[in-house]
């Protein structure tokens, strides 16, 4: 049962998240959508490569400094 709430709340966090709403959780945090910019990356070689734009998930803690 427990990892099949996790799958189920997993998929709800994705679809939310993706349709570019905030998902808060009480006590745990915010899923939040974000679009990177597509940027050059030089490696130590001297090689440079152009990274593509992508959408990501971020997580951000909430700040819990009263416990």
């Amino acid at each position: 049962m427990y990892n099949e709430f996790i799958k189920a709340f997993s998929e709800v966090v994705r679809e939310e998240v993706m349709r570019k709403n905030e998902v808060q959780v009480d006590g745990i945090g915010s899923f939040q959508f974000k679009h990177r910019k597509q940027f050059q990356k030089q490696y130590d070689n001297g090689r440079v490569v152009m990274m593509p734009p992508k959408d990501t998930i971020t997580f951000e803690p909430e700040n819990n400094q009263g416990i």
